[in-house]
């Protein structure tokens, strides 16, 4: 595996694997291939043919062994992924199958090579073409026995790999604002309200819903904003195993959680369980500060945005309809990242850049004596 350190999802580089079907018929076609040599005059015929049979079983073993390494190599390091990508790729997947597979693959690349070895070995204690040719046929079946029996292992790879590529590229450089609540209450319309440019839209593992990520710069610091719907909108009391590891998975990204809330008619559950399901997120995300956000206060009445501030001690009340009270929120969102940085350990040696001072152009003393 790769020891190439990859900022976003790490699976992306991944260009292709070929099925063991593929790999084998490019192989035997190759091999069928003449291949050029300079002409020895004293090579007597049996010797010409046990070199023409070596090279096909050379050819045969090198274009198996090529591929196999790849889809090995091809794969990121696994002590080098973010958290975030291992606790997803064990959601689709199985990290521990994936490195058991990967091993056994570049272990019948090595047997590979070792059957090459032995099969060119015999050919040198033979003179009669008959054998040569059963040789070659005999290290042939033996290699297509050994890459069928990876065909599980390659399918598995293969469609899991699928699957990991279409997880939106997080970067482990930059903040990371979660946007969580009631289900309805507005969070996917908020990160699409305060995103620079056009938020991307995909799915993750943990949800058959579409999830909203997008970006916000806040001078130089480029922020991260994400929606989680179907995952941070009810008790955690409710949530099966993938569930919770898919909040766990989460968590590494963490750095920030905007909770929604919604007293209006259309909110789904009630405030009561609204309030709890933040408490829930709070003592799950423990290292990661909260910012209370009320929405929908166009439709709601004086009282009902006093009590909400009685009730629940909320940071803002907006509206994603009229735009109210966004332009503040983002402000505190910039300071409460700009705090982030100087605290998070994570950031520390990332954004404590210093100019060296030979880049530093200095000014030269100019006399003005005429």
């Amino acid at each position: 595996m790769s020891k190439l350190r990859y900022s976003g999802n790490p699976f992306r580089r991944i260009k292709y694997i070929p099925p063991t079907k593929e790999i084998l018929e490019n192989a035997f076609q190759k091999a069928k291939k003449p291949r050029s040599r300079k002409k020895r005059k004293r090579l007597s015929r049996e010797e010409k043919i046990a070199i023409d049979e070596g090279d096909k079983i050379s050819t045969i073993a090198q274009e198996i062994i090529d591929k196999f390494s790849n889809i090995v190599n091809q794969f990121p390091w696994i002590y080098d992924i973010h958290p975030f990508y291992i606790e997803i790729c064990d959601l689709i997947g199985s990290v521990d199958k994936i490195k058991r597979i990967l091993g056994r693959v570049d272990g019948i690349a090595n047997q590979i090579r070792e059957i090459e070895r032995e099969q060119i070995a015999k050919l040198h204690q033979t003179d009669h073409p008959l054998d040569m040719a059963q040789i070659r046929r005999e290290a042939s079946g033996r290699f297509s026995s050994l890459v069928r029996k990876a065909g599980g292992d390659i399918k598995y790879l293969i469609r899991t790999v699928k699957k990991l590529k279409t997880i939106p590229d997080f970067d482990i450089y930059s903040p990371t604002i979660v946007v969580a609540g009631a289900p309805n209450v507005g969070k996917s319309s908020l990160v699409k309200e305060i995103s620079s440019g056009s938020p991307e839209v995909g799915e993750y593992p943990f949800t058959t819903k579409e999830i909203i990520f997008g970006h916000r710069d806040f001078r130089f610091i480029k922020v991260q904003i994400v929606d989680t719907p179907g995952l941070l909108d009810r008790p955690f009391k409710e949530r099966n195993l993938i569930e919770r590891q898919s909040i766990a998975s989460i968590k590494y990204i963490a750095d920030l959680i905007v909770f929604m809330f919604d007293m209006s008619s259309d909110t789904t559950i009630t405030l009561d369980e609204q309030i709890h399901l933040l408490e829930d997120i709070r003592k799950e995300f423990l290292n990661a500060p909260t910012i209370k956000v009320l929405n929908k206060i166009d439709i709601l009445s004086e009282k009902d945005r006093v009590n909400a501030q009685k009730l629940f001690e909320e940071h803002f009340q907006i509206s994603l309809k009229d735009k109210k009270g966004l332009e503040q929120l983002i402000i505190e969102l910039e300071k409460n990242i700009n705090q982030i940085i100087k605290e998070e350990e994570k950031f520390r040696e990332f954004f404590n850049l210093t100019i060296a001072d030979e880049f530093i152009s200095k000014e030269e003393e100019i006399n003005y004596d005429i």
